[in-house]
């Protein structure tokens, strides 16, 4: 059982993270429609960044290599369809929280709590997301004869695992910006600058969103 869930697929995650939450849609609890559906998504995306770094724990530098290369990730079309899921997920955080203040006491807090959970899975789910398109893009490039995997240059002499992909993600999902590692191609530079837009427009949404928040509680 261990090793089966160690060792998912890109689209093994994307099935066991649907089939999670949509148990969580259909199980009987007394919330409202929007609380239900944002509940089964924070379900649903907990479960897809579990199976995730469940594999990059297990994973070294090798396996990571060879999981890559055998194309470990989804098209860009399902690639692109997780990215704007996250996004819409967003959607419905605001609107569910622009409206929190007309409530009370337990469900305000509630309410409040299921927010900021969806928030943190979603903002995790999309650095995960572009940790492993980034894995995949760079060992794809050395499968094509690019010694140095085409893109990046990891401080160190170790061969990057899926570990390397997180951290850099992470870093870049924080600060919209590179820490120690080189970017050395064209390419990864406009995968790069495409999650540090989309990390930048994410973060200050929640902002936006924590201002708008804090306005209306103090009303």
């Amino acid at each position: 059982m261990r090793k089966h869930f160690s060792e998912t697929t890109g689209h093994q995650r994307l099935v066991y993270g649907a089939i999670a939450g949509g148990l969580m849609a259909v199980l009987p609890l007394p919330i409202g429609a929007p609380s239900r559906a944002l509940l089964a998504w924070t379900v649903g995306a907990s479960a897809y960044l579990v199976l995730s770094w469940w594999l990059a724990v297990e994973f070294d530098a090798q396996r990571t290599r060879a999981r890559a290369q055998a194309q470990d990730q989804p098209g860009m079309m399902l690639f692109a369809l997780l990215l704007l899921s996250v996004f819409a997920s967003f959607a419905a955080i605001a609107l569910m929280l622009l409206h929190v203040k007309d409530l009370s006491g337990a469900q305000r807090a509630a309410h409040l709590g299921l927010s900021m959970l969806a928030l943190a899975s979603t903002w995790l789910l999309m650095q995960t997301i572009f940790a492993f398109r980034y894995a995949h893009v760079y060992y794809q490039e050395e499968l094509r004869g690019h010694p140095r995997g085409a893109g990046l240059e990891f401080p160190g002499k170790l061969p990057p695992d899926y570990f390397d992909f997180m951290y850099y993600a992470h870093v870049v999902g924080m600060t919209s910006q590179v820490s120690d590692v080189v970017v050395t191609a064209r390419h990864m530079r406009r995968l790069t600058l495409m999650h540090s837009v989309s990390a930048f427009g994410f973060n200050m949404l929640v902002l936006a969103l924590s201002i708008n928040v804090m306005a209306g509680a103090i009303q």
